[in-house]
């Protein structure tokens, strides 16, 4: 059954993934929507959470609100980059896997040029705390078909995602939710986030690694399903 329908959410996926990583919310929650970032598989890659919320910013700006933006890992950089550019269109945020840092080791972009495949299955694997075969391959080869270029851009536009002198500035509500086991964007950088923004509240999904919109789609929905009505009760009325 359809959980809401208003606030309208608005989901964007991470690094190297598609709209197909928010499918059990997208089958969930009425109106909402997905956004495929630009090589996610279609157009050229862009570099940088700036640029790609500039990009959403134009694919949004014009759809009936209160719009709630819904970013997983890098989805959440952009996401926070929405929020700081145009702060009009957002009524609320959840913040799913992500940090107002993503740092991304050397190692995982020097792999991208030396063994393209093997990193693409590391970041899918690492991302699941119940390795299922057929999902992890099924993940990989969607990676992989993508391209070299598009998940270079998305390691380096992560490694370049440092909002956390600015968190003050995105003043409505956040819903902050990690992994317990993530070891992509651990717990810690969650909590940072959570720690710089004015209003925010976390919540640690157990039995989850990176994907916890997948791995534990049922404690999601319901935790973002709750947070949206009460946000919904806080946003002035049409007679307001």
């Amino acid at each position: 059954a359809d959980l809401i329908d208003s606030p309208r959410p608005v989901f964007i996926h991470g690094a190297g993934r598609t709209p197909a990583s928010w499918g059990p919310q997208l089958a969930r929650f009425e109106g909402a929507l997905a956004v495929a970032l630009p090589g996610h598989p279609d157009g050229e890659p862009l570099e940088g959470a700036a640029n790609m919320a500039q990009w959403v910013v134009g694919e949004i700006e014009d759809i009936p609100g209160p719009l709630v933006m819904v970013g997983h890992s890098l989805g959440g950089a952009v996401v926070l980059e929405v929020a700081l550019q145009r702060p009009d269109l957002v009524a609320g945020l959840v913040l799913v896997s992500t940090g107002a840092r993503l740092p991304v080791p050397d190692h995982a972009l020097e792999r991208i040029e030396h063994d393209f495949e093997g990193e693409c299955a590391r970041m899918v694997e690492q991302s699941w705390l119940h390795h299922n075969p057929d999902l992890i391959r099924r993940g990989t080869g969607s990676v992989i078909s993508m391209g070299p270029h598009v998940l270079r851009a998305d390691y380096l536009s992560a490694r370049g995602h440092d909002v956390r002198g600015l968190l003050d500035q995105i003043t409505v509500p956040a819903l902050v939710l990690s992994g317990q086991e993530d070891p992509l964007v651990p717990t810690w950088l969650s909590q940072e986030l959570t720690d710089g923004l004015p209003d925010a509240t976390m919540v640690i999904i157990p039995g989850a690694a990176h994907v916890p919109q997948l791995e534990r789609a049922d404690a999601v929905d319901l935790l973002v399903a709750a947070w949206l009505a009460r946000l919904e009760l806080l946003l002035p009325g049409d007679d307001d």
